[in-house]
């Protein structure tokens, strides 16, 4: 009965906002993708799109970019904080959708919602503790325990963990709080303002791909000594880069120097999303589920 009620769910993006209509399972059975533009207008969108389609929904899951409140007792429950996106800072997305939608929502952030969405459904299943890290315009990551995302002060920034730069490295950082965080280092503005082009058009032997999967490798292995995960993925645009996971997980065993369990060696620990990009919208479907509960 549970797999008959339909959910909705949206991937609120820097870039794209994706809506999707489906199931309890994580099947999804319509979806639209739009430009994410000032709040209004995709608020807009989202409501249209679930209205447009003339089914019944018994809630709304969410995954958003942040940093956003996300603790459901917090008193500016869905308010994003300052962000960079102009327009967003400050503005309250949870009540916005609850009174566009007269559905309740169930929010975490994007990365989290990705990081349901394989710990039910892909690479993360059957780990008790597990990691997804998503490598992009920016870097972020969430825990999952036993397939939930716990509940946390704000919620992980794992993109702004220091690393140790390597000898010649004099690049500005790209972060503009931190000047030699994950972020600012490896991500893809920070790849961009390097090189002058994406990952994606170099080797995994030239010298540019080494220093991006020595900086991931780096992150990975202070995420196994601080939360001794299961597994790590690794997804996001920059990760797509043909060869970067596997030389990312190398480095991460390198600079670990065997003070680890030797699981995370193994070929399978450090790996690609299984869901690809469909992982963060069918993270949010999945959540949309426990919004029900919560009013049961």
């Amino acid at each position: 009965m549970a797999e008959q009620q339909l959910y909705g769910a949206i991937e609120l993006g820097g870039t794209k906002t994706v809506c999707a209509i489906g199931t309890a399972g994580g099947r999804i059975i319509a979806r639209r993708t739009v430009a994410t533009r000032p709040p209004g207008e995709v608020i807009a969108d989202a409501a249209a799109f679930f209205k447009d389609s003339g089914l019944a929904l018994a809630a709304l899951g969410v995954g958003a970019f942040g940093p956003i409140v996300i603790d459901p007792a917090a008193p500016d429950f869905g308010r994003l904080c300052e962000t960079n996106k102009p327009g967003w800072s400050g503005f309250d997305l949870a009540g916005a959708l609850t009174e566009a939608t007269a559905l309740p929502v169930r929010l975490v952030t994007d990365v989290g919602a990705a990081a349901i969405g394989e710990a039910r459904a892909g690479a993360l299943r059957g780990c008790r503790i597990g990691i997804y890290l998503t490598v992009g315009t920016g870097i972020g990551g969430a825990i999952t325990i036993d397939g939930a995302v716990p509940p946390a002060l704000l919620h992980p920034e794992m993109g702004h963990i220091a690393l140790q730069r390597l000898p010649g490295d004099t690049a500005a950082s790209m972060c503009r709080f931190h000047d030699s965080c994950a972020e600012g280092l490896a991500a893809g503005p920070a790849i961009a303002a390097r090189f002058g082009k994406s990952l994606d058009h170099f080797a995994p032997d030239d010298p540019e791909f080494r220093l991006i999967a020595d900086y991931l490798g780096q992150l990975c292995g202070q995420l196994v000594l601080t939360l001794s995960p299961q597994r790590i993925v690794l997804g996001g645009g920059v990760a797509s880069a043909p060869g970067l996971v596997p030389a990312a997980h190398r480095e991460m065993v390198r600079h670990l120097g065997s003070y680890a369990p030797a699981a995370v060696a193994d070929e399978g620990y450090l790996i690609a999303p299984a869901l690809g990009q469909d992982a963060g919208i069918t993270g949010a479907l999945l959540c949309a589920t426990q919004a029900v509960r919560a009013i049961a």
